[in-house]
């Protein structure tokens, strides 16, 4: 068979191509697609670098420096200062423990305290009402100047911190021989 009678048979069957045109249409439509995929490729890796660009700027660039008459003042109002009080036990032996509620303490054994205030306070300290000390404490850590020592039948009192809008109590128990 030679190929003008091939050709004629391939074209009565209606449609069907020649192998020869056939494998042309394949490899111009395999080379179309990898043009367009070459193209999607460079399109991708183009909007790649402008977002990682993009990106780089808002991490490098510095931020800018507000307007003085854009900017509110905080942190010039009133505070209040916060109290924090301890209480130390120092026996006559001279040992010194730290005051635990509830347990009973003996003649002899006098009363210290210590606290620490965020900002410079007026401070009274109570013993069932009546003032043990009265005095302006600054602000940071500070002893009172002042310690109470137990009496031999000293019934139970309640010891007050007052002052800085704050009212720290603790009680002490009977005082025993």
């Amino acid at each position: 068979m030679t190929d003008t009678e091939l050709d004629t048979m391939f074209a009565d069957l209606g449609g069907v191509a020649p192998p020869e045109a056939l494998s042309a249409r394949t490899l111009a439509a395999v080379r179309s697609e990898r043009a367009r995929a070459a193209w999607r490729v460079r399109l991708g890796a183009a909007f790649g670098m402008a977002a990682m660009a993009a990106m780089s700027l808002m991490v490098v660039r510095a931020p800018e420096a507000g307007r003085p008459e854009t900017m509110v003042e905080r942190g010039s109002g009133e505070s209040h200062a916060v109290v924090d009080l301890r209480v130390a036990v120092r026996r006559p032996t001279g040992e010194l423990s730290r005051f635990t509620p509830g347990e009973r303490y003996a003649a002899g054994d006098t009363l210290m305290f210590r606290l620490q205030s965020t900002t410079a306070v007026d401070l009274k300290l109570l013993r069932n009402g009546a003032v043990v000390w009265e005095g302006r404490a600054p602000a940071g850590p500070f002893d009172l100047p002042v310690g109470y020592t137990l009496e031999a039948g000293e019934p139970a009192a309640v010891f007050t911190l007052e002052g800085a809008s704050e009212s720290i109590r603790f009680p002490v128990r009977a005082v025993g021989p």
